[in-house]
């Protein structure tokens, strides 16, 4: 039976009722290849009235009380830096409320923004900040396309931030660009799992590592691009890169760190309705946000 009341049973009216936030960034303007990831966040809301509110197990996720608070618009006019202060403002004023915070993208440069805004938040908290980039890509190029703002920037845009280049993970990379091969032995610190040896090994070597590097001294940003899991699974993307991660493993990756890690906020980024097919990508971004919200709940992170 259809409800076509966005996010179906689990959505409050006020930020004070709630215990998950979302907050879209439509915004896809720095996408090198295909667009079309700034319809996703309206997109992914109307399909959630489709989705009853339980995992794939069947099991009730109704404690999750989720406030939309709405989209982060570019103003007509607006350049690129102006637009991610003020997204980087508002973020980091949703995660000083305490509630956990989910961003929906959006092309991967929206990262750089709110994972400003994380490390804002941690040193207010005295957390160690760290980033998991799950993804295709490493995203850690200084420039493309002539722009330090493409979406193949934000994890180096983090690390001239303040991030320690030791304190990230990179996770499902195949697709490199030549100056991040370079970066790559320059900075050995860096632990990256490419998909190739996730496909050869499963994902239990990544999920120990994983299990034994963060503590309570730290809080994780984990950033999902979803373009990790191969176009077989995901073909909505605007970088569709072949070889990739089964579903599955992706999934087993992502709830082990929800579960294991002390995570302080999370994305989703890359789906591109225009480019899907049925709609496909975006209901597995549905159901996987879905296994992450029991996830949650079981942890007590959504209280």
């Amino acid at each position: 039976m259809k409800n076509n009341k966005i996010f179906r049973d689990l959505l409050v009216e006020t930020l004070e009722e709630s215990n998950f936030v979302l907050t879209g960034i439509p915004f896809d303007e720095n996408a090198s290849v295909g667009k079309g990831a700034s319809k996703c966040p309206d997109t992914f809301r109307e399909l959630t009235g489709e989705v009853p509110p339980y995992t794939k197990d069947g099991e009730d996720i109704t404690g999750a009380r989720i406030f939309d608070n709405g989209n982060i618009v570019k103003k007509q006019g607006e350049d690129c830096e102006s637009y991610f202060a003020r997204i980087q403002k508002e973020c980091l004023k949703m995660l000083e409320t305490g509630k956990f915070n989910f961003f929906l993208g959006g092309d991967h440069s929206v990262a750089i923004p709110t994972e400003r805004a994380f490390y804002e938040y941690c040193k207010k908290v005295n957390k160690i900040p760290a980033i998991i980039h799950i993804d295709a890509h490493p995203d850690i190029c200084d420039f493309y396309d002539g722009s330090k703002y493409s979406h193949a920037c934000p994890i180096k845009r983090a690390i001239d931030y303040g991030y320690k280049t030791s304190d990230i993970v990179l996770i499902g990379m195949r697709g490199y660009e030549g100056q991040e091969v370079v970066y790559f032995k320059q900075h050995p610190e860096i632990k990256v799992f490419n998909s190739s040896f996730i496909n050869e090994n499963g994902v239990e070597d990544v999920i120990k590592y994983l299990n034994e590097k963060y503590d309570d001294r730290y809080l994780v940003y984990l950033s999902y691009d979803i373009d990790a899991n191969d176009p077989a699974y995901a073909p909505g993307t605007g970088t569709p890169e072949a070889f990739g991660l089964d579903s599955k493993d992706v999934l087993k990756i992502i709830l082990s760190i929800l579960k294991n890690q002390p995570v302080g906020a999370m994305d989703m980024v890359e789906i591109s309705p225009t480019l899907d097919i049925n709609d496909v990508t975006t209901w597995l971004g549905i159901k996987t946000l879905y296994e992450q919200l029991k996830v949650l709940l079981d942890k007590g992170v959504l209280k």
